[in-house]
């Protein structure tokens, strides 16, 4: 008898495995946030340095870890581990670690040898602002590259469990990372007080904390009975498989990741006053946090379940696993987008202004960068069900080995977002980089939704037949109804409340400002869909684990 490593899989479901991982997501974020609460002391071009330096490592990670790489290779071992034999799938496993390895070393120390010729460089971008952004730019990028062969790394480590069906010590690792960054922040003023020095102790602690990331997935591997061994061989079957699927995949990441830094090079250029990078990433943060809970935790738990779906021809599985998963996440999204328009100013007041000054002592953000920073969200959050449903909607084409289509949309829609950008900034600064991300992410959903109704499986079965394409119509429409609603209410709710909307003077004001509005929104959001939802919100009880299947 054959031994495969589905042997020793646990069965689980899609909504389970999701809770998992948002309440795993939802750890790190608020840890996320304490950082970011942290980082406020250092506003201006020290923050954009690095932040921007850290976009660099992050690039590499969503091009050969979670993106391209990912997307390739799920369906790959999903079908080793359902189809091949132990000692054949350890042998692909050794190859893929090997050379993605060998791999990333070589692009690190091109990466490095490239920043010492950054600060010659910084005369192309002629600017009056400080003489030390790309100096400094330049110093943390040598320090945080190494980041991007350990964290890609862990992504493959992440991929290799969330295929055998386990999700928490992968969902937990950016806990630690988020640990590691907050410690380094709180010693650094124990070795200098000037701010361009302590961020330097800043990029040794993410150093430290991915380190600590690649270290604890090995026990669950381990105990999965998963080894390692040195091994190339670039004819293997699987190796090769990988490589013609991340081809187009990574070249659509490629641009994507391109013009992220294209927005960042752009808001750095045509934005006057410092501090855009900045709020850029802090209104983006704050936008993260439902989407990692609703959308790219529901995409990581059913990726997996798609794959095994296909490699099994149970397609019918996989329609239902799929709409179901698409509605779930539009009754999320839809009000959590129209939510965070609302309360973006009370929100950005309260994370980078009220609670840095309260629990840190530090300056936090003074009104002008919370006001930048709050409209900068208000034009992100308009398209938070779009990302989320984008993260699904791309998986499902992974899961059949199609990266074509989504590569093939995804640069038509680049070069609308850079367009949009050039547009955008000049009437609205940093807020027209975030309102054009956003745009773009909702006719990408809307492209490739209509796409995948056309997708077929053995020339007959369409993937997203027409129940699923009515069933989730009705459901995102009258989703955004009710939260156009419950957005509303909120607003009502926040303007009859004490003092201006922009400014809240002690603790206690900032947290009400943003509980009793979500608290009441929440509330009206359950009625209203009580009565003209209902099959939705029992479907999201259901899931939630709040009500058993089959009673109403």
């Amino acid at each position: 008898m054959t031994e495969k490593y589905t042997d020793n899989v646990k069965e689980t479901t899609v909504a389970g495995s999701a809770r998992i991982i948002s309440a795993c997501i939802m750890l790190s974020r608020i840890l996320g946030f304490v950082r970011d609460m942290l980082f406020t002391t250092f506003f201006g071009w020290v923050s954009d340095a690095f932040f921007f330096a850290f976009m660099i490592p992050n690039l590499f990670r969503k091009l050969f870890g979670e993106g391209a790489l990912s997307s390739a290779f799920i369906p790959t071992f999903s079908d080793y581990i359902h189809n091949k034999e132990r000692s054949e799938t350890q042998r692909f496993l050794n190859i893929i670690i090997t050379t993605l390895t060998i791999f990333l070393l070589f692009i690190s120390a091109v990466v490095i040898a490239f920043s010492f010729l950054i600060p010659d460089m910084a005369n192309m971008f002629p600017s009056q602002k400080d003489p030390g952004f790309y100096p400094l730019f330049a110093s943390l990028l040598r320090i945080m590259i190494p980041y991007m062969p350990i964290i890609c790394l862990v992504a493959l480590l992440t991929a290799i469990l969330n295929s055998l069906k386990h999700f928490v010590i992968p969902a937990l690792a950016s806990v630690v990372l988020n640990i590691s960054w907050i410690c380094a922040f709180l010693v650094a003023p124990l070795f200098s007080s000037v701010p361009e020095k302590q961020v330097v102790i800043v990029a040794w602690g993410i150093i430290i904390g991915g380190l600590l990331e690649l270290v604890m997935q090995i026990p669950p591997l381990i105990k999965r009975k998963i080894t390692y061994k040195p091994q190339v061989d670039f004819r293997n079957e699987g190796f090769k498989k990988i490589l013609k699927l991340m081809g187009p995949a990574t070249f659509g990441l490629a641009i994507v990741q391109i013009n992220l830094m294209v927005d960042v090079l752009i808001a750095r250029i045509f934005v006057k006053e410092d501090g855009a990078i900045s709020a850029l990433y802090f209104s983006n943060r704050i936008m993260q946090l439902p989407l990692a809970i609703i959308g790219i935790s529901m995409a990581i738990a059913v990726f997996p379940f798609l794959a095994e779906y296909i490699s099994k021809k149970n397609i019918s599985g996989m329609k239902q696993e799929l709409a179901k998963s698409l509605r779930l996440t539009m009754f999320v999204a839809i009000p959590a987008s129209i939510g965070l328009v609302v309360l973006c100013v009370p929100a950005i007041d309260l994370v980078y202004n009220i609670l840095p000054k309260y629990l840190f002592h530090s300056k936090g953000l003074d009104i002008s960068a919370v006001t930048r920073t709050a409209a900068t969200l208000a034009c992100y959050a308009i398209g938070i069900w779009a990302y989320g449903g984008l993260q699904i909607i791309n998986r499902a084409f992974y899961a059949f080995n199609d990266m074509k289509i989504p590569v093939k949309v995804g640069v038509r829609m680049i070069i609308m977002n850079v367009i949009l950008n050039l547009v955008l900034v000049q009437y609205m600064q940093e807020a027209g980089i975030a309102l054009a991300t956003a745009l773009t992410a909702m006719a990408n959903f809307f492209t490739l939704f209509y796409l995948l109704q056309k997708k077929t499986c053995a020339g007959e079965t369409t993937v997203f037949g027409k129940w699923q394409r009515n069933e989730f119509s009705k459901s995102f429409i009258s989703g955004f109804i009710i939260a156009l609603i419950m957005g509303a209410g909120c607003y009502l709710i926040l303007l009859a409340m004490p003092g201006p909307i922009d400014k809240a003077e002690i603790l206690w004001g900032g947290l009400m400002k943003v509980v009793i509005p979500v608290t009441g929104g929440v509330i009206l959001y359950m009625l209203i869909s009580l009565v003209f939802a209902r099959e939705s919100l029992r479907e999201f009880w259901v899931n939630l684990g709040l009500k058993r299947k089959g009673k109403k």
